[in-house]
């Protein structure tokens, strides 16, 4: 009995590890085979940290300053978001 639940637990392990990997390696410019060998060497959790810090194969970029790398939501070259507000203008709210 003991055996069979391992077993179950390890089939769910690696099947959510298998889909894990295949779905971050459409996003992020990492293989698939990659993602599963890291997976694999260190643990599914620390695996997927690593892996979302591989760039976006498609980022949004920047529509104010032509930034084409740019993937979070204030830009790292002009400060804006995508309405145009800057992060130095959104922190002087606070005050």
């Amino acid at each position: 009995m003991d055996n069979l639940l391992v077993s179950v637990f390890l089939l769910i392990g690696l099947s959510l590890t298998v889909l894990m990997c295949y779905q971050e390696s459409k996003n992020r410019k990492i293989s698939f085979v990659g993602a599963l060998l890291l997976c694999i060497i260190a643990t599914p959790l620390i695996g997927y940290f690593i892996i979302s810090n591989f760039r976006s194969r498609n980022p949004k970029g920047c529509k104010w300053c032509g930034n084409e790398r740019n993937e979070v939501e204030f830009c790292g070259v002009c400060k804006k978001n995508i309405e145009g507000v800057t992060k130095i203008s959104v922190g002087a709210d606070n005050h």
